[in-house]
């Protein structure tokens, strides 16, 4: 129970102190603290149709979090969930596209191992070159997310383009390939495009979760991260372990695209990915690495991107730039976990201290 409240405490204090900043920020601005937090919580959870976009926001972030939370465990720093989200993306959108006449129970399982096989391509090409050519990974991911943008405008505009449609986007997936709605299917969600790639995302987050803490080959990656040498001698391939964690990594960020490609537009449009990719760093950073973690943050981050559409129009002088700027606080309130760590043990041992001394 100590080890737990030693892991949550830091991030609630996180949240606080963003939550205390924020505060202090809308005050300095001229609106009022508590009407902003009303708008915030009527706009994200007020409405079932409000909280369906809410997780619908969230499920992207989900795989994106999860992504970065893998390679963090393998001592990895994946900053290109962006790219790797944005060719799964294109690859689920081809692979409807071109095989358009597949049954139900066979399209959307190959348009999601498509968008997997893309994404962990896309991520073991970051490992490939760290290996071979001493590339460091944040460097290799970020040039490979320019890359992805340009295949991605390349077939969108290009090879796949509707010519039908004013807007930047592909040809309409299959009938076929389209993920239900949840409304329909269980009845949540309200009118929100929220649909069942967000299961999906839950059923990632229990796998990554049971190989992470409950199988040899995460303890593996776990090795890999917090101790190489240790690894090493224990006869581990530091090398091949990287390649797969990265590549799993990779695979994980490109089923992000599901929910708009498959789940809501059934095409990929020009700048699908929205960012998702970046957001997703902070989402596992906030989410402490754990699966869990980055579910709730990923929730969290989709509350306040949600919500903060309505602070254009019921308040003066703030905008839906908040959320922007509440997620950044967070981080940076998470940056100093380990000092907050520091001083939760500081107070644990001189309370033990003093009651020893009373004693």
């Amino acid at each position: 129970e100590r080890i737990e409240m030693t892991k949550l405490l830091p991030v609630l204090v996180s949240i606080l102190i963003a939550v205390l900043l924020t505060s202090i920020l809308t005050w300095a601005l001229g609106e009022s603290p508590l009407v902003v937090a009303e708008v915030l919580l009527r706009g994200s959870v007020g409405t079932a149709t409000a909280f369906g976009y809410t997780l619908y926001y969230a499920t992207p972030l989900i795989f994106t979090g999860l992504a970065v939370a893998w390679a963090l465990r393998a001592g990895l720093f994946n900053i290109g969930a962006e790219g790797q989200m944005t060719m799964g993306g294109i690859a689920m959108a081809a692979t409807g596209i071109l095989f358009a006449d597949l049954p139900s129970y066979l399209a959307w399982p190959l348009a999601v191992l498509a968008g997997f096989l893309a994404g962990a391509f896309w991520g073991g090409m970051v490992a490939w070159l760290k290996i071979r050519r001493g590339v460091h990974e944040v460097l290799g991911s970020i040039l490979f997310n320019f890359i992805s943008y340009g295949i991605a405008g390349f077939v969108i505009l290009d090879l796949l383009r509707n010519h039908d449609s004013q807007n930047p986007e592909t040809l309409p997936v299959g009938e076929s390939y389209h993920l239900q709605a949840l409304s329909e299917l269980v009845g949540i969600g309200g009118t929100s495009p929220l649909n069942t790639a967000f299961f999906l995302a839950l059923a990632v987050a229990i796998v990554v979760d049971i190989v992470l803490q409950r199988t040899l080959f995460g303890l593996r990656i776990r090795w890999t991260g917090g101790a190489p040498e240790f690894a090493r001698r224990t006869g581990l391939s530091i090398s091949a372990t990287t390649l797969k964690a990265f590549a799993i990594s990779g695979g994980i960020a490109g089923l992000a695209g599901a929910s708009a490609v498959l789940g809501y537009m059934h095409k990929a449009r020009e700048g699908f990915a929205s960012g998702a990719g970046f957001v997703g760093i902070a989402v596992a950073l906030l989410g402490g690495g754990r699966a869990w973690g980055v579910v709730a943050a990923a929730i969290l981050f989709g509350g306040l991107q949600k919500g903060s559409l309505d602070l254009d129009l019921d308040t003066e002088n703030i905008s839906r730039d908040l959320a922007v700027v509440v997620q950044a606080l967070i981080v940076l309130a998470g940056a100093s976990r380990g000092y907050i760590i520091e001083l939760w043990q500081l107070w644990k041992s001189r309370r033990e201290s003093s009651k020893a001394g009373r004693a």
